[in-house]
This record gives C-alpha cells, structure tokens and sequence, in this order.
C-alpha cells in the first residue's frame, strides 16, 4: 500500500453498459467500497463492487406459475367427466399429478439448496396440492358409486328362491309345484295384496325398476359432489393466488 492505493472515482464510478439484461435478475443497485488484503510478503489495496439483484418475476411466471396454473386447472376437468369414465379420470389425474411433480423437481435444481422455505416452495406445494385432491375427489365418488347399495327382491309370494315361470293362472314359481292347496298356501302374508292387472311381465320387471331407481339415486348424489367441486376447487384456488401474491409482492 505505500507504492500503490486503488480508488474509485467520484462521479460514476461504475458504468454499465445500457442494453445489459440477466434473464432472470435485475440490477437495483451498485455498491463501490475499498478494501484491503493482507498477503504474507505486504498489505494491498483493492476495490469491491456489491451488485445488488432482485429475481425477475417475468421469467417466473413464463418458465413457472403460467405452466403450473394450466397443469393445475387441466385437473379440473375431470369433474366435468362421467362417473363411469374411470380410465379417462384416472389417466387425466395421475398425468396432472406427475406433471406437477416433475415441474417441481426441475425448478429445484435451478435454485440453491437453502434450510428455509421459498416462496416457490410454498407455490409448488400448493399446486401438487390441489392436482392431488383433484384425484383423490375422483377416488371418493367412484367409491360411492361402485358402493352403492344393491336391490333385493321382494318376497311377494312369501316364498324365498322362486322365480316367475309361467303365465297367469299357471304355476308361479317352481317351488310352489308341490303346494295344491288354495290361494293362502301360496299367499300366506296378509299384507300382500296382488291386483288382477299385476301380469307376470310387470313382476320380472320389478327388480329391474328397482336396480334403476337405485342407480339414478347414486348417479345423482356423485353428480351433486362433482358439480360442488366444479365451484370449489377455483375459488379455494383464486383465494390462494390472492393471498400469495398480496404476502410476497406487497
């Protein structure tokens, strides 16, 4: 130092080229300070520059939140798919969900690996978050369907495995061939009442009538968590964007 002292100059000590761009930072500011380093053989003196950068949130939303938002409501569409479309659900569901995960996996390796939370960790979670429930919807009213509960035949003859084998006035259930007695041995219940006009083709019906009654039933009350979702999965969504983006750029 007693040969040689470095200063900076005191207007513009630092001058940047004009059209200079980082694609994913920007430039605030540009600190110039002195320094000075101890070797073994003398002191020296130096000049440090501290460039202060702030994330470009364009690059961000082009490269990150754009794709993850399309990712997340492609996910939505599945509720407005049938019931009985497992295949189409299940494919839409673990595609999203594996798309999500990867997306996730490749923005980590482009950041350094901190002990605290980003806000990019906390917007992927979110998002993995949602697909995931998305699917797990999808898992609940497939279950309610394939569970629904099963018809059982009336007893209307007061007897158990028969069946309707002839017309009327003939034999009613194969069961019955050996009882010749009057219409109470085939008839034994007194709540039973069968009109005249009940012919054999509206009895094998029946069951069926009921198998459909049910079904429509069940259809109904899985549609019904469908169509709440279709209006809860957005809003929860947007009053998640809101609070993000107000918590971090506010």
């Amino acid at each position: 130092m007693k040969e040689l002292e470095l200063r900076w100059k005191s207007e513009e000590p630092i001058k940047m080229y004009r059209d200079l761009r980082m694609p994913q930072y920007e430039i605030n500011a540009i600190r110039p300070s002195i320094c000075n380093e101890s070797f073994y053989i003398g002191n020296y003196s130096c000049l440090v520059a501290e460039f202060s950068l702030q994330r470009s949130i364009g690059f961000y939303l082009v490269q990150v939140y754009l794709p993850t938002i399309l990712i997340v409501v492609i996910s939505w569409v599945s509720f407005w798919m049938d019931v009985d479309s497992v295949p189409g659900r299940t494919t839409l569901g673990v595609t999203t969900l594996l798309t999500v995960s990867t997306k996730s996996s490749d923005i980590q390796e482009g950041l350094p690996q901190v002990s605290y939370v980003k806000a990019i960790d906390v917007w992927m979670g979110a998002c993995t978050a949602f697909v995931f429930c998305a699917l797990l919807e999808f898992t609940l009213v497939n279950y309610m369907w394939r569970k629904r509960p099963q018809p059982k035949l009336p007893n209307l003859f007061g007897l158990n495995g028969g069946r309707v084998a002839g017309r009327s006035g003939g034999d009613i259930c194969t069961s019955c061939k050996e009882k010749k007695g009057n219409d109470s041995a085939i008839f034994p219940s007194p709540n039973i009442a069968l009109s005249s006009k009940l012919t054999d083709e509206a009895l094998a019906a029946l069951p069926l009538q009921l198998v459909a009654s049910l079904a429509s039933n069940s259809k109904r009350r899985v549609h019904a968590i469908d169509s709440n979702c279709r209006v809860l999965f957005p809003l929860s969504f947007m009053f998640f964007n809101v609070i993000y983006w107000c918590y971090y750029l506010l």
